[in-house]
């Protein structure tokens, strides 16, 4: 018995219109929502921003750690019950 072979499917060539999208979207704008606006897999995007050397802005970083500050927040201050011992 021989085990079947499964192929890789062929990289999707990265279009101008898309590169440049990348460029000028890509340091303010959440990976996953570009991925998809894209047509891209969330790696896709990540390995052609790195390989273009692209970063996200001090400020949407910023936005970012506030965000999850303030959701990190509320998650502490909730009221805890006690129970009453007998």
């Amino acid at each position: 018995m021989s085990a079947k072979k499964t192929r890789k499917k062929a990289a999707k060539l990265w279009t101008k219109g898309e590169i440049s999208t990348l460029k000028r979207d890509y340091p303010k704008t959440d990976t996953k929502t570009l991925a998809k606006r894209l047509g891209r897999t969330l790696e896709a995007v990540r390995f052609q921003a790195k390989k273009r050397r692209l970063k996200k802005t001090k400020s949407y970083m910023q936005s970012l750690y506030k965000t999850a500050s303030k959701s990190a927040a509320k998650k502490t201050t909730k009221k805890k019950t006690t129970r009453k011992r007998r």
